[in-house]
């Protein structure tokens, strides 16, 4: 073995040692977020999705807070390649895709996947899933129900042909990636819908905006004082966050009759808005959030409670953060102006880091329990991948 050699097979052998240490410590964090699904330990104010809990206390992307989500999740679905992965003899890219196969073809591809490099891996994963049978398009059938329940939320739902299915399924993936550019990191599909309807309303003129503006009825003399315009009563919580920030309109009133509509005010004067958005850089303040976007104007301290609309009781936070907040989720206090004023809370009182803090190891890294081996690196041609027909379900 000439030098060259020798130097080349040392590097591929302390490499293969550090990959088997990074293997195991992400056996360690995915039974971790395992253990946190199992026992909702995610579940903490402001949080909406385990992807966007572990993304903020691990620090990872979204991207890979979602596979370690779905290797945890598959310690059940597919018990012989997570028991592959459990040994360190995948990474932790590699198991996130074997885990997607079906789960019929789990022991095939507890074989194939420490073999595979990741691209194969996606391939095999194709191969050995079958697309459905397509079905003719029938648009008697289609369907689309809507309507508010007796509490007052709103159900909706939809059954298209494949065609026109797919463009309202583009305008909502388009809808998701823009809100997701824009630091929305834990975007859901809910937020995508309602992102997509405000941006219709805002492409609308000025005339059918008015038309379908959304208006909330206050009334202080009743005793539940807030109302839509259909009639139903709106929560302490929804009727506080809607008058956080927003346009006034006054309605005068005599012997119980409205007889006369004032000229409409926002809340929060334009030149404070801009004020606050400028000492904010247009950021969401919330610990764990990052948006830039859509963002609304938030008093510490509400005016109901007598809250002044100043800049040391006004702060940025995006639509959803300020939601989270008004339905007891959030807490905020403190002084916006200072840099270090604010003080963020979970539901349960405990202050709320404004980044990771991970711990310093105090030992050496963990050992797998089988040395990793790269996949072959051979060429893999698709068209000699075959898988049968999936097994019959058995009986009942």
């Amino acid at each position: 073995m000439n030098p060259q050699e020798a130097i080349a097979v040392d590097m591929e052998e302390r490499l293969q040692v550090a990959c088997g240490q990074v293997n195991a410590a992400h056996v360690q964090l995915v039974a971790l977020a395992a253990e946190a699904l199992r026992t909702e330990a995610w579940a903490v104010a402001g949080i909406r999705t385990p992807c966007q809990w572990l993304a903020w206390q691990s620090g990872v992307s979204a991207g890979t807070a979602k596979r370690i989500l779905r290797v945890a999740a598959a310690c059940e679905t597919h018990p012989l390649t997570y028991a592959v992965f459990a040994e360190g003899r995948l990474s932790l890219e590699q198991a996130a895709v074997a885990v997607t196969a079906p789960a019929h073809w789990d022991a095939q591809f507890a074989e194939l996947a420490p073999l595979s490099t990741v691209a194969q891996l996606k391939i095999e994963v194709r191969a050995a899933t079958p697309a459905p049978e397509p079905t003719e398009p029938d648009t008697t059938t289609e369907s689309v129900t809507k309507g508010f329940d007796n509490a007052g939320r709103f159900a909706l739902h939809a059954d298209l042909d494949p065609d026109r299915g797919r463009i309202v399924d583009a305008a909502l993936r388009e809808s998701k990636d823009r809100l997701f550019r824009e630091g929305h990191t834990d975007a859901t599909w809910a937020d995508a819908l309602v992102d997509l309807a405000e941006r219709s309303m805002g492409a609308a003129p000025m005339a059918r905006r008015e038309r379908f503006r959304i208006n909330l009825h206050l009334d202080p003399s009743q005793h539940i004082p807030a109302s839509w315009g259909d009639g139903f009563n709106v929560s302490d919580a929804i009727r506080r966050f809607l008058t956080c920030d927003g346009m006034l309109v006054p309605t005068f009133v005599e012997s119980g009759r409205p007889v006369s509509v004032g000229t409409p005010t926002p809340i929060i004067p334009d030149r404070t808005r801009r004020t606050v958005l400028a000492r904010d850089r247009h950021t969401c303040r919330s610990p764990y959030c990052a948006a830039t976007h859509g963002l609304e104007i938030h008093h510490v301290v509400h005016r109901e409670d007598g809250g002044p609309t100043a800049t040391p009781n006004l702060l940025a936070l995006c639509r959803r953060c300020h939601r989270q907040h008004h339905l007891g989720r959030l807490g905020i206090a403190g002084d916006a102006d200072q840099p270090d004023g604010l003080t963020f809370t979970d539901q349960w009182g405990r202050n709320i880091d404004q980044a990771a803090r991970p711990r310093p190891p105090t030992g050496p890294p963990p050992e797998p329990e089988q040395p990793y081996q790269h996949p072959t690196g051979e060429r893999l041609d698709k068209w000699s991948l075959t898988f049968p027909d999936a097994p019959p379900r058995a009986a009942a």
